[in-house]
């Protein structure tokens, strides 16, 4: 290690004096450290001192694991948990010791040893488990306020903790915040089973906290039932009490009460509503129709079972033209039924088409199908002849592999020749294991696959194409096809198909977009998706609004189909990058989507041209409106300026003003004339032709018009230019009585 030697000047004897920077190492400790000093005559001298090292805490040979914090209740316990490991063997008699975390000093919050525990600790701090286990975990019991936020942690070693120092090392980092509530939180409350009228149902209410020893107490209010409690540890420190009812629904159960009380005293509670269901069974034909005559009734009942009375269906038929009664009839209390008594009457028409009857309820519906068999009316003769059945083998065309996605339909294509003149009267599709899965007399078809399969053909065209409706997801087969002729039946070669399921639905593929596009302009783009169920193609959906969506279908292969979707829309304004999706909607809600990313620029350039259109208008308007309002004014002035003015009225008719004014007649029109309007006096009219003027003769009711042929002049506004001569009598004309 690094050393300097000195000379010390300024004593009697010479003096040297050797600096040695030390950097000490645990294994030191205990060890001594020797200064010699040798002298050049072979005399040595030697000094020594124990060397005692106080290890870092960053060279502990154990770890803590504690949550950063904790919360419980005031007046409640509280565990923290902690686990600790060794890196070597863990040593025998380690106690474990919590402390509080301060700037100054480390009082003590538990000791297995000390006593000197800090005062708002003392007594109420305990380990809930063995060391020898690695459980540092501590209990605290009956919180108080001033608990809150202090922030703990432990210490497990053998030597105590003033062993050591904390340089470049913070307990802070690695303690436990204690948080202290005043108020308990709410429970929290769920349903584990649908309530539904007339069935068990359980209903939960579940809190969490941290006191094991004093687990909060929980009850339920609202509905009648037996409890079971049930106690789970969530994670270290944390459990949750949980409170599980059974009960029998009921209509008139609507909301259920749960309260939770901890031992600190708080309380609270929490409610939920059921929205009990109120279920029904499937409507049933009580009697198919069967064959029928032509012309002949027959009386045919459709029966319906449903909880709750508020739930009363209304049951209709697709044929509403005939008479039908309804009867409702209390079973027990609360179930119900509800029947509809059609008397039908049937013609050669409707042979071949559906009879079917609707329950509509409230929420949902139920139906129940039949196929109508009418046969002619004809004159009995003599008796039928029994036929034995005959077998023939003919080809059909198949695929042995098909896809489908599971919750849609599938159509699996399916095909056949018969060059006998005597027409298919039926076709069966069957399940090679076992079972039918399509025959056109509904009852019998294996329950799994009822009203779910169909003939999409005409087999009296060779077409045998079968749906398969809400695909599950066992629905593989192998499936195969036969059909009967009266009394024979036919088997067919290649009728087999096995269906290959696929759980997610093909992506759409877009067509091409430009990478960047001007705000405003319409952007043509198409989106297609393949897909095997022809009778329920896809739907599409698009994330922008469009100007026109045209749909088409093409056919890949047989039984595969592409359906596109193309729309031309205009680019919203907003500069930047924009999402374009387009989403292929399958039968039965199955979702597939597929996004491209546009540039849109050119958003300012696009409002402006958007505005010009407006502004333009409107300004044009305002211009051309105060030109006419100018126009009209001036028109206005010129007119009264230029026409002849009435003469004076007489006296007796004059204004009072006009009665006490100081001017005379004669100053009034010469100062009318004063006051002719600045138009008029540069007016470009020639007025030299003749002057004419009005007034009243003596008073009376007559008016004389005198005419003076003068040369055009531009009078002064000044009252004192020269009054024009009085008229002679030859100038004056009588024009009339007024």
């Amino acid at each position: 290690m690094p050393a300097t030697t000195d000379k010390v000047s300024g004593h009697p004897m010479q003096t040297i004096v050797s600096t040695l920077t030390f950097t000490s190492s645990a294994k030191d400790h205990g060890n001594y450290l020797t200064c010699f000093a040798n002298f050049t005559r072979g005399q040595t001298l030697e000094k020594s001192i124990p060397i005692l090292v106080k290890r870092n805490m960053l060279n502990l040979d154990w770890s803590f694991t504690t949550p950063r914090s904790v919360t419980g209740l005031k007046g409640s316990c509280i565990i923290i948990p902690c686990k600790f490991t060794y890196s070597k063997t863990q040593p025998d008699g380690l106690q474990v010791s919590w402390y509080l975390y301060q700037s100054n000093g480390r009082p003590f919050v538990f000791s297995q040893k000390e006593t000197n525990i800090l005062s708002r600790y003392h007594g109420i701090t305990s380990l809930t488990g063995p060391v020898t286990e690695t459980n540092c975990s501590l209990k605290i019991d009956r919180l108080e306020m001033s608990h809150n936020q202090d922030q703990l942690y432990p210490w497990v070693d053998k030597n105590p903790i003033t062993s050591y120092h904390s340089q470049g090392y913070s307990f802070l980092d690695k303690s436990t915040q204690i948080l202290v509530l005043d108020h308990a939180p709410e429970p929290q409350m769920s349903i584990i089973d649908v309530p539904r009228v007339g069935n068990q149902s359980r209903i939960a209410c579940k809190v969490q906290h941290r006191c094991f020893s004093a687990r909060p107490k929980l009850s339920l209010r609202g509905i009648p039932g037996t409890d079971r409690f049930i106690d789970s540890l969530v994670s270290d420190g944390i459990w949750e009490r949980t409170i599980e009812r059974t009960w029998k629904v009921e209509e008139s159960h609507n909301q259920v009460e749960c309260t939770v009380r901890y031992s600190g005293g708080q309380s609270a509670k929490s409610e939920l509503l059921l929205h009990v269901e109120c279920p029904y069974e499937e409507i049933k034909m009580v009697e198919p129709p069967g064959e029928m005559t032509e012309g002949v009734a027959k009386s045919i009942i459709c029966s319906v079972s449903y909880k709750c009375k508020t739930n009363q269906p209304t049951i209709k038929w697709n044929y509403s033209d005939m008479q039908n009664l309804v009867k409702h009839q209390k079973i027990s209390s609360s179930t119900y039924t509800t029947e509809s008594n059609l008397t039908f009457i049937g013609s050669l028409g409707h042979n071949g088409k559906p009879l079917t009857c609707i329950a509509q309820f409230v929420v949902g519906e139920t139906s129940d199908s039949s196929v109508l068999q009418i046969k002619k009316y004809e004159e009995p003769v003599g008796e039928e002849l029994n036929e034995k059945d005959t077998f023939r083998v003919l080809a059909a065309d198949v695929p042995f592999r098909f896809s489908a996605l599971t919750r849609s339909c599938v159509v699996i294509p399916c095909s056949f020749q018969d060059n006998e003149d005597e027409l298919m009267t039926r076709g069966i599709w069957y399940k090679k294991t076992g079972g039918l899965v399509y025959h056109n007399a509904r009852t019998n078809v294996l329950d799994h696959f009822k009203d779910r399969t169909r003939i999409m053909g005409n087999l009296n065209e060779g077409d045998c194409s079968l749906e398969v409706d809400d695909i599950k997801p066992f629905d593989n087969g192998p499936f195969c096809f036969y059909a009967e002729k009266g009394q024979n039946k036919y088997r067919f070669n290649n009728s087999c198909v096995f269906i290959v399921m696929k759980a997610s639905p093909d992506k759409p593929v877009m067509s091409s977009v430009p990478a960047e596009v001007n705000a405003g302009s319409s952007v043509t783009v198409s989106c297609s998706v393949s897909h095997t169920c022809s009778s329920h193609p896809p739907e599409f959906s698009w994330s922008v609004p469009f100007i026109n969506n045209e749909l088409s279908d093409t056919l890949l292969s047989r039984g595969v189909w592409k359906r596109t979707s193309t729309i031309t829309f205009v680019v919203a304004g907003g500069d930047g990058l924009k999402n374009l999706t387009c989403t292929a909607v399958f039968w039965r809600e199955k979702k597939q989507g597929s996004t491209v990313t546009l540039i849109v620029q050119g958003t300012l350039k696009h409002q402006m041209e958007k505005s010009v259109p407006v502004v333009i208008p409107v300004s044009l308007l305002v211009v051309i409106l105060l030109t006419v309002v100018f126009g009209i004014f001036f028109w206005r002035k010129r007119k009264n300026t230029d026409g002849l003015r009435p003469p004076p009225r007489p006296e007796k008719r004059r204004s009072i003003w006009s009665r006490f004014s100081r001017r005379t007649e004669e100053d009034r029109v010469g100062w009318r004339n004063a006051r002719k309007s600045f138009w008029n006096r540069f007016s470009r009219r020639q007025n030299n032709l003749a002057d004419l003027s009005v007034s009243y003769l003596n008073n009376t009711e007559m008016v004389a018009c005198n005419k003076h042929f003068t040369k055009q002049s531009f009078p002064s506004p000044k009252r004192n230019q020269r009054r024009p001569a009085p008229p002679t009598p030859e100038d004056s004309y009588v024009y009339g009585n007024i």
